[in-house]
């Protein structure tokens, strides 16, 4: 009976010094990169064919990217985070998503200089 007790007090106190992993849930710094790469990819095949379709391409690399910069951001999960891996998983997001965003509008600005140099070059 007096094991009982103990084991129920120690059990009680163990979960206020447990540390939870929070990088095992997050994405990983390839994935972010991997992420900018293949949503700038498939966006400048996407403009080729249609700007519907290039508008669809954008959104669920916008929404993925929105997401991830709110957990990294959160107020409870942000610390966690930096505890755990450090600045660089917060300094890869943010880089990994103005690279896409800078892409993205590349793309947009490629588009229309291309169409602007058609047609002055056949007036």
């Amino acid at each position: 009976m007096r094991n009982k007790n103990f084991f129920a007090i120690v059990c009680c106190f163990l979960p206020l010094c447990a540390h939870a992993e929070v990088l095992d849930k997050l994405p990983q710094i390839q994935d972010m990169w991997l992420y900018a790469a293949l949503g700038f990819l498939f966006a400048g095949v996407a403009l080729r064919i249609h700007w519907a379709l290039f508008v669809l391409a954008l959104v669920y690399p916008a929404l993925w990217f929105v997401s991830m910069l709110m957990e990294v951001h959160s107020f409870d999960l942000g610390p966690a985070i930096v505890a755990e891996a450090g600045q660089s998983y917060s300094i890869n997001a943010h880089a990994a998503a103005i690279v896409w965003l800078l892409g993205v509008v590349g793309l947009v600005v490629w588009k229309r200089r291309g169409k602007l140099f058609r047609t002055s070059m056949s007036a």
